[in-house]
């Protein structure tokens, strides 16, 4: 990269007997401004994106508990259940 923020990137491919350029790319530096745009468009799209899958973790762990107050326990503790998918008759489905 030069100074004046231009730079290229070469691929070269080694051959026995020559170098062979497969593909040369001449880049330019973003203004600094643009950059920090980017970083912030990035950084609230995570955003949104982490809200809403919180609101689904939520709205999974409202249901859970209602329909089965135990499991939630379980995962909530960081364990996942030690006989899942296992019957009343304690046979495992293999669907």
């Amino acid at each position: 990269m030069q100074r004046d923020g231009q730079a290229r990137l070469d691929f070269i491919q080694n051959m026995e007997f020559k170098f062979l350029e497969l593909l040369s790319i001449d880049f330019l530096a973003s203004p600094e401004d643009v950059i920090r745009q980017n970083i912030s468009f990035r950084y609230s799209l995570l955003k949104a994106k982490a809200q809403v899958l919180q609101g689904r973790l939520k709205d999974i762990s409202a249901i859970l508990k209602l329909k089965n107050p135990s499991l939630l326990l379980q995962l909530q503790k960081g364990s996942a259940p030690s006989n899942f998918g296992a019957t009343k008759g304690g046979s495992i489905y293999q669907g």
